[in-house]
């Protein structure tokens, strides 16, 4: 598949769960999404290498306060599992990888930001702990983010073994290897001076409820067999 019509696939694919009142069905179409782009990875890797053959590029994707940061940190958990790195500046952030990877991710963020924001609201109407509404909310967009990090990586070492179990070797996982090492190396020559952003979170029940919605939002795992330098 050209890559124009998968973004556009999986463009769709998440205004269609955004638009839908139905929650299976929402979680159905970003599984769909993500099952795409991890397929499309590891097909170009598998293909003579033709994943290398991509342009190494920068994307600035603009992020609009308030919670700038803590927007960036989903960026990011979105970014370094899918062979992307994030540097954050105080207007947007800026993207380095391959231009095709840069893409797919930009969606995936975009389409995850609006649904971490509308969880956000839904749960703080329950809110129950006393802490300022501030803390609350960088909390809550913590726990969201680190869930899905740590769901998209798992995914991610999923559709790795599947793959290798029915090619019977893992090849292609030495391409991507290759990949991330040359985006390592592109993204270390072009940003020095940085340093490590970290996010202090003080309330509990934020977090947890972040933790929740990060849960919910379906991102393919039981489908999927100054500047400031962003890490977790």
């Amino acid at each position: 598949m050209a890559v124009d019509g998968l973004i556009s696939k999986i463009e769709a694919l998440f205004k269609q769960a955004a638009n839908t009142p139905y929650p299976d069905e929402a979680a159905t179409f970003q599984a769909k999404a993500q099952e795409l782009m991890t397929k499309y990875q590891i097909e170009e890797a598998m293909l003579n290498n033709r994943v290398l053959d991509d342009e190494l590029t920068t994307f600035d994707v603009m992020i609009n306060n308030p919670y700038l940061v803590d927007k960036a940190i989903l960026l990011n958990a979105v970014a370094q599992n899918n062979y992307c790195k994030v540097v954050r500046h105080p207007k947007f952030a800026r993207v380095y990888g391959y231009s095709n990877d840069i893409r797919m991710v930009v969606a995936m963020y975009t389409a995850l930001e609006i649904d971490m924001i509308n969880q956000m609201w839904v749960a703080f109407k329950d809110k129950t702990e006393y802490t300022s509404t501030v803390s609350w909310k960088k909390s809550f967009f913590g726990g969201y983010a680190n869930r899905i990090h740590h769901r998209l990586k798992t995914a991610k070492k999923e559709q790795f073994d599947e793959t290798s179990k029915n090619n019977g070797n893992d090849e292609f996982a030495l391409v991507l290897v290759k990949k991330d090492k040359s985006v390592e190396d592109y993204y270390n020559s072009n940003t020095f001076a940085l340093r490590t952003t970290t996010r202090t979170l003080t309330s509990a029940s934020g977090y947890g409820a972040g933790s929740s919605a990060g849960n919910r939002a379906d991102i393919g795992q039981s489908r999927i067999g100054g500047r400031a330098a962003l890490s977790r």
